[in-house]
């Protein structure tokens, strides 16, 4: 899976990108919004992993941004403030995390995404042997 990691302090921008990679997944970091959405209109990602409190464009308006242009991505919204959480989450998010995070919880985040892109495929696979069966 490729996977955007999206922060405005770096020294997390720079932890989350290597863990996220050792998990064995392709990342590309972004500094704010403004940058992630560059790099999503360039690019092709399976999931968003977002601070919500950035400048320029904050997580939320990102979130609205990548579930009406890709609602396929799978949005992973982080934050300490219980109450941006909640508005990531009404803006689309498909998981929330709550900072301070452990490895395990952002792992099980991304695996879900893992999981259910590998159903669908596996479904659409064997859809399309009956048919042609």
């Amino acid at each position: 899976m490729k996977l955007l990691v999206v922060d405005d302090n770096p020294d997390i921008l720079q932890i989350l990108s290597s863990i996220i990679a050792l998990f064995g997944h392709g990342v590309d970091a972004a500094g704010d919004g403004l940058e992630a959405i560059r790099l999503l209109q360039h690019g092709r990602y399976d999931v968003v992993v977002t601070d919500a409190d950035m400048p320029r464009v904050d997580g939320i308006q990102l979130c609205r941004f990548v579930k009406a242009q890709s609602p396929d991505i799978h949005v992973i919204g982080m934050s300490g403030d219980l109450s941006a959480l909640k508005e990531m989450e009404n803006a689309g998010a498909d998981f929330c995390l709550p900072k301070p995070f452990g490895l395990d919880e952002i792992r099980s985040a991304i695996e879900k995404r893992f999981r259910a892109s590998s159903s669908r495929h596996a479904f659409a696979a064997g859809s399309s042997e009956t048919r042609a069966g």
